[in-house]
């Protein structure tokens, strides 16, 4: 139920609050229209988060659509586990503001001798969590409420998402920006232990109740395929990409997050590959509404701190230069062509500039080289956004 929890203390588990309930468990029962894919440079630079003012581990973020709040939980409160919040002061910057409080008619957020965690909003301000307060009586630990500024009304369990059975429970939740779908993490129990399985399933909104999201099952079967564990979703805001911790304990593969990608939003989650800047025990991703910023929590030692990595949208590319040969004394016009090669900063083949660039559409340049030595060298096209990265497919070669 709280990201950290389960491979973190116990070795295998994904949540020490999903055991809780599980053993409790045991003992109760002795489609949106297509979008335009946006193209990225692969992330970078991990970079650890500020929050002034908040001592100790935090862990589970998700950043606010507008990007003003990280939402956490606070693993300080062991056993009670609690929903946090800070206010952005800087890129990477926060400063905390305390619990998220309830409401003035007395309904909490964070129930006490309960667990709470896994924060995430929708555009709207709808926030879902999760909560073990009522799983004995309901198996429900989805629930929701409106947040405003730190506080949230009219708190309820969120109707029609609940486990399927004893020893099943819903651990995780996570919103599509749309309010339209959660992506809820179902686990499997057998006791006190680490949940056996887990995978992701999707709710749909009807009305004031989520059903089961009918291609669901489809849309996610590669995601789930991903490893013995999958939980911890987060979607961008054209749902072209969902971000997920998976998992094998037994097989030794410890929590990392994941990516996987479609071409539009009613289509099946394709191409899963691990965010390779992030290393080490890494759970609960969550992505800024630009998609440059993917929040995160890293396990080091007994600590779990949120981190960041980077990427950029929609990098200059290079997938032709024509013609491919000239000679060492420069003076070739090469016309250049790719993606996103408008206002250019620079054209360079090798490291010299080359003059007299001309854009004809954001997709094709021309270009003079300069002079340079017999061999083969990449041309590059930078822009305010990167530098092109380099490819078989921008090759100039140099004739002596």
């Amino acid at each position: 139920m709280v990201r950290g929890r389960t491979t973190a203390r116990s070795g295998a588990a994904r949540v020490l609050g999903c055991a809780a309930v599980a053993s409790a468990a045991v003992t109760l029962a002795a489609f949106a229209p297509a979008a335009t894919a946006t193209t990225w440079t692969p992330f970078a630079n991990p970079a650890p988060v500020a929050i002034g003012g908040y001592p100790g581990s935090a862990e589970e973020p998700f950043i606010s659509p507008d990007g003003r709040y990280l939402l956490f939980n606070s693993s300080e409160a062991e056993p009670d586990f609690s929903l946090q919040y800070a206010l952005a002061t800087g890129p990477a910057a926060f400063e905390y503001e305390g619990p998220i409080e309830g409401d003035e008619a007395g309904n909490r957020v964070n129930e006490v001798g309960s667990l709470s965690g896994t924060p995430t909003l929708d555009d709207e301000g709808d926030l879902y969590w999760i909560s073990n307060r009522s799983y004995g009586d309901t198996l429900g630990t989805v629930f929701g409420g409106r947040f405003n500024e730190g506080h949230v009304t009219g708190v309820h369990e969120v109707a029609g998402v609940r486990a399927p059975e004893f020893g099943q429970v819903d651990f995780d939740v996570g919103a599509s920006p749309s309010g339209r779908f959660l992506y809820v993490a179902v686990g499997q129990f057998g006791g006190s232990g680490p949940p056996s399985s887990a995978k992701l399933v999707m709710f749909e909104r009807s009305g004031e109740r989520f059903v089961p999201h009918r291609a669901g099952e489809s849309i996610l079967l590669n995601v789930n395929a991903t490893a013995a564990l999958v939980y911890a979703a987060a979607v961008t805001a054209d749902e072209l990409e969902i971000f997920f911790t998976a998992a094998s304990p037994a097989e030794g593969r410890e929590p990392q997050v994941y990516r996987a990608t479609r071409k539009s939003a009613t289509a099946r989650f394709a191409h899963v590959e691990r965010i390779a800047a992030i290393t080490g025990f890494a759970e609960a991703p969550s992505i800024s509404n630009d998609g440059t910023t993917l929040y995160y929590h890293e396990k080091t030692g007994e600590e779990v701190h949120i981190q960041t990595v980077t990427r950029i949208a929609n990098p200059p590319a290079v997938t032709s230069v024509s013609p491919r040969y000239g000679p060492a004394a420069g003076g070739t016009l090469i016309a250049v062509k790719g993606l996103n090669l408008g206002e250019p900063l620079a054209v360079r083949v090798g490291a010299a500039a080359a003059s007299e660039v001309h854009v004809i559409s954001s997709s094709e340049l021309t270009a003079r080289t300069p002079p340079g030595s017999a061999g083969t060298v990449d041309v590059t096209v930078t822009t305010a956004r990167a530098t092109s990265a380099l490819t078989t497919k921008d090759h100039f070669t140099y004739k002596p």
